[in-house]
């Protein structure tokens, strides 16, 4: 079994045909499908590194508490206060919500991707998996806060059964290969002379009968 590797990068999936895609798959096939990869990342990308969103939360969070506090600067009552610890988590929450749902919005896009590609190519040796932080895809995952950013990659393997099977039945056929007898010398051809004999256009004489 033969492996190829193509790594999420960049919001895009490697399309440089390689060395190892010889024999197994054709560039055009390879575009065909690494297109498909992408086009569906660009629509629906993967949220990214989290420390960028948890960045981009404490600034949130800096600004409510900044024009909260304005406000009780002005209004001098202590309820306005709470809705500072209100607001934090709505926006945790929201935030929470948004990064989950564009990951199983990825990761479920790219999986059906792969399963279509197997129905047709299996048949040729061929299997597509999704791979996430080294590890198979099966179906999309639980949010991890240990990973700030998953690795993502499509892997391609061939069966080299399947390329050995295919080879042998072109180049080197059986011994015990049927082959069809009209592909052989010629069976000699029996031709029935219908040619007529001169002789057969005219009556024979009949025996003269003898009267006693």
């Amino acid at each position: 079994m033969k492996s190829v590797r193509l790594a999420l990068i960049n919001r895009q999936f490697d399309d440089q045909y390689t060395f190892e895609l010889k024999g197994y798959l054709s560039l055009q096939q390879f575009c065909s499908a690494l297109c498909l990869f992408n086009q569906a990342t660009r629509q629906k990308p993967p949220p990214g590194n989290k420390l960028i969103w948890l960045g981009s939360l404490l600034t949130a969070w800096l600004f409510i508490t900044v024009a909260i506090y304005s406000v009780w600067q002005q209004a001098k009552h202590p309820s306005v206060l709470l809705i500072i610890p209100l607001l934090i988590v709505l926006t945790s929450l929201v935030t929470l919500w948004r990064y989950r749902f564009k990951r199983l919005q990825f990761e479920h896009t790219i999986l059906e991707i792969c399963s279509r590609l197997n129905a047709t190519e299996n048949i040729r040796g061929i299997n597509y998996r999704f791979s996430k932080n080294g590890l198979d895809l099966v179906s999309p995952t639980r949010t991890s806060f240990l990973c700030f950013k998953p690795v993502y990659a499509i892997i391609i393997e061939f069966d080299n059964r399947y390329t050995a099977l295919t080879s042998q039945q072109f180049n080197d056929p059986s011994e015990d290969t049927f082959y069809p007898s009209y592909l052989g010398s010629p069976a000699p051809v029996h031709v029935v002379n219908t040619e007529k004999h001169p002789s057969m256009f005219y009556d024979s004489p009949h025996p003269l009968k003898s009267f006693d």
